[in-house]
């Protein structure tokens, strides 16, 4: 009953500042600047339009660290369950978990048993539980799909070394499973006892399986089956470039029959890849397999696209993210492009972008909610979260904070791999605190992921600059995206420290709203005239 009580009076108080949040709302043409309200002119231009397809806006979950239910210190299914509520009312309505099936080691990648739950985390049960309330909420999941290799624990794999250990050679149910030699080769690790050899790109304890075994090949279309069967709406597919090492080619053919084979049990089952190149010719490249969606490594990141955008050397940042959106348009000219700043293995975005920079980190998010396609965002970016210490994994994968407290219900205290983690790993406020500051970073997102989903053009429109507004000024970006019958005209001011004026040759239709990073900055539309603050967007219609 507490944790009900609880659920009931967070969604009271989101409710109540439902009015208030960061968005630099002005009317349209009245000459009157805009609050904080940001709802534009009344119930119907604030009303969310959510398409139910595949373009969604997908929040990534390290199940560990995010909410924990039963006081061991690690997170779990329940918790992302009980948090359902707080990520759709953020904007979400896709979640990604990393993998949660068993495996040796914390990020469980090393899969030791493809048809469970690792016990850290739960049950089938906690799983089927979460599916059903995630769907009763318009949310869909989907799940790391880890099949480039298995732990070195798998039964398969330990089947097979003893096969070896036994005969001298490989055979038997599991001897094809996995790429073994009799000669030692670059990234091939021996089999313990023998003169063998096995291929192990990534490390000796997760042994790559021989994805061209039509018998493997069966054993990832029944994963997939069995997935799919308890409600799962899609995979995360880890390791796209490594499936067949300096064959891109090989890998995109394999990637063609996974897809297929994945719609064959769901025509809607939805895949998105991760093909980790830094430009996008060869990220584009693997849409020829057919899959849905695979991500935008080069929009990416400290050297991603995106943060380029947010450089203050530059000298014309306008043109250069709108040469970014129509690039961007070209290259992905199929499929739903899957845009991201960062994920569990890169730094996180307020280490990035300067985590004193508060403005930067949320106009990040501000660029990354204008782009087409199932944009994804980290767990904890959106209270700007940091990566720290040596910037190994585990650092950022650290617990996600709720509450500013010391201690609170659902806290993930035991760190990954034991590392300790103390207040200087967490620059700003806890959820608890950042809700109720309209200027928070936590306010900024929402807004940001408002806008997307009362405006579908944004995701999915066809993108037209408006070259000519380059002449009234270097750091302004003015284009159109068009989707069926809604057309929406969009303005980026990307100076960091000044106004600039966009005065419209025509109407660009009603004021809408607006986003602004810098605390209490207001967007003024007046006669024609269009008063952009430092980093901030308006959106008309």
């Amino acid at each position: 009953m507490k944790k009900s009580a609880e659920r009931i009076l967070a969604l009271i108080l989101v409710l109540a500042m439902s009015a208030a949040l960061v968005s630099c709302a002005a009317d349209s043409g009245n000459g009157q600047e805009g609050n904080g309200a940001g709802q534009g002119e009344g119930p119907e231009a604030s009303a969310l339009n959510i398409i139910d397809d595949k373009y969604r806006n997908y929040y990534e979950i390290f199940v560990w660290s995010f909410f924990d239910t039963d006081n061991d210190g690690i997170g779990d299914l329940k918790g992302v369950t009980e948090k359902l509520d707080y990520i759709k009312d953020l904007g979400f309505n896709g979640i990604w978990l990393m993998p949660i099936t068993v495996g040796t080691s914390y990020h469980k990648y090393d899969v030791e048993d493809y048809y469970n739950v690792d016990p850290q985390f739960g049950t089938l049960d906690d799983y089927k539980a979460l599916i059903a309330a995630a769907h009763e909420r318009g949310i869909n999941v989907i799940i790391d799909l880890v099949v480039n290799h298995t732990s070195s624990d798998h039964p398969w794999f330990k089947a097979a070394c003893e096969y070896i250990r036994q005969r001298g050679t490989p055979g038997g149910d599991y001897g094809e499973y996995y790429n073994f030699s009799n000669g030692r080769q670059d990234g091939y690790n021996p089999v313990g006892g023998t003169g063998w050899y096995y291929e192990s790109r990534f490390t000796n304890t997760m042994p790559d399986l021989n994805l061209d075994s039509e018998k493997v090949r069966a054993e990832i279309k029944k994963i997939m089956e069995f997935w799919i069967g308890l409600g799962t709406d899609g995979f995360r597919l880890d390791a796209c470039t490594s499936f067949y090492t300096n064959s891109t080619q090989k890998s995109v053919e394999f990637l063609r029959w996974l897809n297929r084979a994945a719609k064959s049990i769901d025509e809607d089952c939805y895949l998105v890849g991760e093909a980790w190149y830094p430009n996008h010719v060869a990220v584009r490249e693997y849409y020829n397999s057919g899959a849905d969606s695979f991500f935008m490594f080069p929009l990416a990141m400290a050297d991603g696209a995106v943060a380029d955008c947010l450089k203050e050397i530059k000298s014309a940042p306008g043109k250069n993210f709108g040469t970014l959106l129509t690039t961007c348009q070209e290259t992905y000219d199929v499929g739903v492009p899957a845009p991201f700043l960062s994920n569990h293995d890169t730094a996180r975005i307020a280490s990035f972008m300067g985590r004193s920079q508060k403005d930067k980190i949320k106009m990040a998010q501000g660029l990354l909610g204008l782009m087409n396609g199932a944009i994804y965002v980290y767990y904890g970016e959106e209270i700007g979260m940091i990566s720290t210490a040596d910037g190994s994994d585990p650092y950022k994968r650290i617990a996600m904070k709720w509450s500013d407290k010391s201690v609170y219900e659902g806290w993930c205290y035991t760190s990954p791999q034991g590392i300790t983690v103390t207040k200087d790993n967490y620059v700003y406020p806890g959820v608890e605190t950042q809700r109720e500051d309209p200027d928070s970073i936590w306010s900024y997102y929402k807004k940001s992921l408002e806008l997307r989903n009362r405006f579908p053009a944004i995701a999915r429109g066809k993108v037209t600059i408006l070259e000519d507004y380059y002449e009234q000024s270097g750091y302004c970006c003015v284009f159109t995206k068009t989707w069926g019958d809604e057309t929406v005209t969009i303005c980026v001011n990307l100076d960091r420290e000044y106004d600039h004026q966009i005065k419209f040759d025509a109407a660009p239709g009603e004021y809408q709203d607006g986003l602004c990073a810098g605390d209490g900055a207001k967007i003024e539309y007046k006669d024609g005239t269009l008063t952009l603050p430092p980093y901030s967007i308006a959106i008309f219609k």
